[in-house]
This record gives C-alpha cells, structure tokens and sequence, in this order.
C-alpha cells in the first residue's frame, strides 16, 4: 500500500487537493484491472494542521480526515497551492503556514517525498530543503521566486522538476503530471499510461516556455532607462545599435550598457528580443498575418535567426506556435506594433 496525503489549508485550491486524489483512485482501478489480488495501491488521506475543516479559494468546506502527524517513510505528501493574493499578503500567508514548514522537513527527515506546484512551490522552497536545487512553479511567479529564494535554481519554462523525494510542479494542472510520475514510480508504465489515456492527460505538455510572457522589467527607479524602455517599446521594428541608442539619449554606450543592466537586469538588445518576440507572439495569436509579414513588423528580415530565437525564447516553432494559440478568425488583421 502507497500511502498518499494531502494537505489542506485555508486558501488552497480545491483541484490541487482533489486532482491527485482523483487520479490516484483511477490509478488504483487501472491497477487492480491489471494485476487482480496483488498488494500495491494507493491509499490516501487529507490532513490539516489541527484537523478542523478548512476551506478553499473558491468557499469549498473541506473536511479532513486528520491532524498532522508523522508519517511512514516512502509515504507520498501533496502540498497544494493557494489563491495569490499579492505581496504582501502572500508573505503573510506563508508566515502563517510556519507550522506546515516545520512538520515537512520533519517528514522530508523521515524519508517521506513532497510534490508541490504553483504556488505550493514556495511553501516548500521555505522549508529550505530545495536550497542548491532545481524547481519551478508557476512562470508568471518566476521573478518573485528568483529573489526570495536565490539559493534556488529555478527552471521556470519547466512544468514538473523531479528530483527524486522533491517534485515541483508549474501552475495548476502540473498536480496531475506529478501524480502521474508516482503512479508510473509504484504501478510502472503500463498503469500510469492507461490513466493518461482515461483522463485525458497531456505528458507531452512539459514545459511553461509556450505561456511565458517575457517581462519587462520596469520595477526600477532609473528614469532615464525607463525612457528608453519605452523607446524601445514603441521602435520594434528599428534596427538596434547600442551606439545609435546611446548618442539619441546623450549618453556613451558604455553608461548605457552599464545603468541598463544594473536596472533592468539585461542587455539593451536582449531586452528588444524579449519585446519582439512578444509582439510576435500577439501577432500569432491574433491575426492571420503570414510570418515573414511577422518578421518585418518586428524588425526581422533574416528568417532562420527569427525562427531560431522564437524556438528558443518559446519552446515552439513560429508554426507550432500558430497552430497552437493561433485565432480561429482568418483573414483578422489585429493591430499595429
């Protein structure tokens, strides 16, 4: 018997508490299918940290099936993620959730292995357990993650980070994908793929770089660099030169480089790259727009360099990408960037 259990708490969302369970029991079904009267299911509960009900982002009453205790080694624990309230409230969250901390690493000390997601990610990142190792959690959290925990290597255009007794995942849905890297762990292949197949999971969904919108990075208090930010913003199709840049605001290139980098964290060219490959992608989505057209509002005319810079900033291929998120309307021309 696998045991499984998740915990609950006030804010958390419902499917990040009941997804795995659900995937669990279909696993179970598919299992003993496979393997009639053979030991090896999964049996889970719901704990929270006093045992009373809690309820969930969207008002559901949760009610548990026990306190916190300490569990069995190999035993499975689901920390799931919660509404994001905002800054500040979500490190009064996190404060508030310094007895579930505690009692992870107790359990972490005890052989036990912790999947978490989204914004689940940081409640374990603050255990300090994932300190010189690779995560990831959901990408338009990414830069918060960076800062407040520097230690930790963050793989944002990863959907599910799996480091043995540690799993991360990216935002919601991700619980399922880690589900599905136990089931396949205790059941083996054959039982985690019918349950892909049963409900309808996509394993070749493994990475976020496909949603990812790449940030701006205006955070800042350098005025002068804001305007050139804006500049750029407004100049997509430009050719870029750092020199040209520089003398239209009256400065070396060699200040510009340097004040660019310590306020926005990058290159001048590669911030225009993140900006164009942006506008790209609206353009994709939203018209019908043939890609060298793409291109050439964005100030690219060599197509292999384009190609090769989306696939790498996107996870996709221009096409692939389309295909994807493309609009369903032909012939829409969208607007002008």
């Amino acid at each position: 018997m696998v045991k499984v259990y998740v915990i609950a708490y006030e804010g958390c969302y419902a499917g990040s508490l009941s997804n795995p369970q659900d995937l669990y029991m279909v696993a179970n079904a598919h299992w003993r299918d496979q393997y009639q009267g053979r030991e090896g299911e999964f049996e889970w509960q719901t704990l929270s940290q006093d045992g009373a009900p809690v309820t969930t982002a969207s008002r559901l009453r949760i009610v548990v099936d026990s306190p916190f205790i300490d569990l069995e080694a190999g035993s499975i624990i689901v920390v799931p993620a919660m509404a994001y309230p905002g800054g500040k409230e979500f490190n009064k969250k996190l404060k508030s959730l310094r007895e579930l901390i505690h009692w992870l690493v107790r359990q972490y000390e005890n052989n036990c292995i912790i999947c978490s997601h989204c914004t689940g990610s940081f409640i374990l990142a603050e255990t300090g357990l994932l300190n010189g190792l690779s995560a990831t959690t959901s990408w338009w959290l990414a830069e918060q993650f960076r800062q407040r925990y520097p230690d930790i290597s963050l793989k944002a255009d990863q959907l599910v980070v799996d480091g043995g007794r540690l799993l991360t995942g990216g935002a919601n849905g991700a619980e399922m994908l880690a589900a599905l890297i136990m089931v396949e762990r205790y059941m083996g292949r054959v039982v985690a793929s019918q349950c892909e197949r049963t409900l309808l999971v996509d394993t070749n969904l493994t990475q976020q770089a496909p949603y990812l919108i790449l940030p701006r990075q205006k955070q800042h208090s350098d005025s002068l660099i804001l305007e050139i930010q804006d500049y750029l913003e407004k100049n997509l199709s430009e050719a870029f030169s750092l020199a040209r840049l520089a003398a239209s605001f009256h400065i070396s290139s060699r200040t510009l480089m340097r004040r660019f980098k310590e306020a926005v964290g990058d290159t001048p060219n590669s911030y225009l790259q993140n900006l164009r490959i942006e506008a790209a992608k609206k353009l994709f989505e939203a018209t019908s727009l043939p890609t060298d057209a793409v291109m050439l509002r964005i100030g690219y005319a060599d197509t292999s360099s384009f190609n090769r810079l989306f696939q790498r900033k996107t996870g996709l291929s221009p096409r692939a990408y389309r295909l994807k998120f493309g609009a369903t309307t032909r012939g829409q021309q969208g607007s002008s960037f």
